[in-house]
């Protein structure tokens, strides 16, 4: 079974194929600017550096955030649209579980990452045995400092923070008490672990028709019109 994974829920796109459990390959782009256009491409230029022919995908996984509204959009509609066209199969991969997969083996808490427009962080919080004990949600560094200590301060190990965030983020979250931070490669996002994720769903499972992304928080875009909403009703 080969698996294509697709992830642009941050500024950086990524898709990788996988096949029963071994890496075909995997590229990366970054989403600032043009990103359905460079998804396809990049996706065509993997393809055929690979080898592997859109016919030969049986199954397609895309990351459901949270993070970038706009990339989210995208990404979950190509993922859609080339499910239609070839007959296969998609599901859905949070990106929290995404990170979290990367660093599975780790004894102690952790807390994944992801970077918000707004000067905000999303966040889930995995215990040591890798149940997810804090759901998605936005938060300020400062505020989430608080409720990580509050969570784990019990705990003897650090807790590792990983993802997106962290990245951004490193001199901010180096204040941390009790806390390591991943480096590297784990802070990025990977269309290929997308792909590893989705390839361990039940073969039986189709959510073509019920994918939506994760919003952690209503897009800027709503607020800003709601606000105007109250603004008008009050004028």
């Amino acid at each position: 079974m080969t698996t294509l994974g697709i992830d642009t829920s941050t500024h950086y796109g990524t898709v990788g194929l996988v096949a029963d459990g071994n890496l075909k390959g995997e590229f990366t782009f970054n989403a600032r600017e043009s990103q359905s256009e460079k998804l396809l491409s990049t996706l065509d230029v993997l393809r055929n550096e690979v080898g592997v022919g859109l016919g030969e995908i049986s199954r397609i996984a895309v990351s459901i955030g949270p993070g970038s509204f706009t990339g989210l959009r995208i990404g979950i509609s190509t993922a859609k649209g080339l499910g239609h066209g070839l007959d296969v199969p998609v599901v859905g991969i949070t990106l929290t579980d995404s990170y979290y997969s990367r660093v599975c083996e780790y004894s102690g808490p952790v807390c994944t990452l992801i970077s918000d427009r707004r000067n905000l962080v999303y966040y889930a919080l995995f215990d040591g045995d890798g149940n997810k004990v804090l759901t998605e949600e936005s938060t300020s560094i400062a505020k989430l400092e608080d409720t990580l200590e509050d969570e784990t301060g019990g705990i003897e190990d650090p807790i590792l923070l990983v993802g997106d965030g962290v990245a951004d983020n490193s001199r901010r979250f180096q204040g941390f008490e009790n806390a390591l931070l991943a480096g590297g490669r784990l802070n990025y996002p990977s269309g290929a672990q997308i792909a590893f994720l989705g390839e361990k769903i039940d073969e039986e499972i189709d959510q073509i028709t019920t994918i939506e992304p994760l919003y952690a928080q209503r897009p800027i875009a709503e607020l800003n019109w709601v606000n105007k909403r109250k603004g008008d009703n009050h004028g």
